[in-house]
């Protein structure tokens, strides 16, 4: 989710980084409106919650999606872009907030040489699947229709909002024997701190942009969507991996969910951060090792 000049809401943002036009005039606007008009910003607030953004693919990504099978599935009306390799037992690879399939590109070759078919997909408004926003419920049909359509799943692997997503799908019936859960957030209260944090939004309208998502989904979701809630009645094998230098989501959170996840095992990493983490050896190594039980 997070690199260079990249900006992302759902979660901290480096202090070190230069501040992009946009984010400065919607900071202005936060700040200098919202305790005037916190409803009318708070339903802005919504808006710009539940909005996703496209960044450029990368160069390792492009390629792995050019070796892909390339196939369609239909949810709920939304074209889901799929990405297959390899046969075998199914690994399915969830990304993050305003990632792709093809961040799996490093994973591809060691699982496919250890036996197993990856299966990639991109979220509703993300990659190459249309559409400009979704939420954890959404994204969590799509990864049910695919288990149902692709399955059985023999492992998922899992990057930032991916591992909230997948979290939820297996508490909600997704058959699921392994998980690698890299960089995930373990609580929605971390990322609506970090939201708020980033565009300077004060406590006023954070909380009419609460009021207005519990009413769209007839109640509360900040316990029944956070990961470790998900995660505590799970009996699944899980490898939880964090980086200690991660400033879109702090190492703590992984601990905690594998504290909450029985029998999860914790891997901490160092100078990856929240993105390079993807494409470091030993976390692939390690990854793989795992999945293959």
């Amino acid at each position: 989710m997070a690199s260079r000049n990249k900006e992302q809401f759902h979660g901290g943002r480096s202090q070190h980084k230069p501040v992009p036009p946009a984010l400065r005039f919607m900071r202005f606007m936060f700040a200098t409106m919202g305790p005037l008009f916190p409803g009318l910003m708070g339903r802005w607030a919504c808006h710009l919650w539940f909005r996703t953004r496209r960044f450029p693919e990368s160069a390792a990504g492009k390629r792995i999606a050019r070796s892909a099978r390339h196939e369609t599935l239909l949810v709920d009306n939304i074209p889901i872009a799929i990405y297959i390799w390899g046969k075998g037992p199914v690994v399915l690879f969830i990304h993050g907030w305003s990632g792709r399939g093809s961040q799996v590109a490093a994973f591809v070759e060691p699982l496919t040489a250890a036996g197993f078919q990856v299966i990639a997909v991109d979220a509703p408004g993300h990659g190459e699947t249309p559409g400009n926003s979704t939420n954890i419920l959404e994204c969590a049909a799509v990864l049910q229709a695919v288990s149902a359509r692709f399955g059985p799943v023999h492992a998922a692997l899992t990057h930032s909002f991916g591992g909230m997503v997948a979290a939820y799908a297996m508490n909600h019936g997704m058959s699921v024997k392994r998980v690698v859960c890299v960089s995930a957030p373990a609580r929605v209260e971390f990322l609506i701190a970090g939201f708020a944090q980033t565009l300077a939004i004060p406590a006023a309208v954070i909380a009419s942009m609460q009021q207005r998502i519990d009413r769209r989904f007839s109640g509360s979701l900040r316990e029944r969507l956070s990961t470790v809630h998900n995660v505590q009645r799970l009996d699944v094998p899980a490898l939880v991996i964090h980086d200690e230098d991660d400033v879109s989501v702090s190492w703590q959170q992984g601990r905690e969910i594998a504290d909450a996840w029985p029998g999860a095992r914790f891997m901490k990493t160092s100078g990856l951060g929240h993105g390079r983490i993807l494409r470091d050896g030993q976390v692939v190594k390690a990854a793989v090792e795992f999945i293959a039980g």
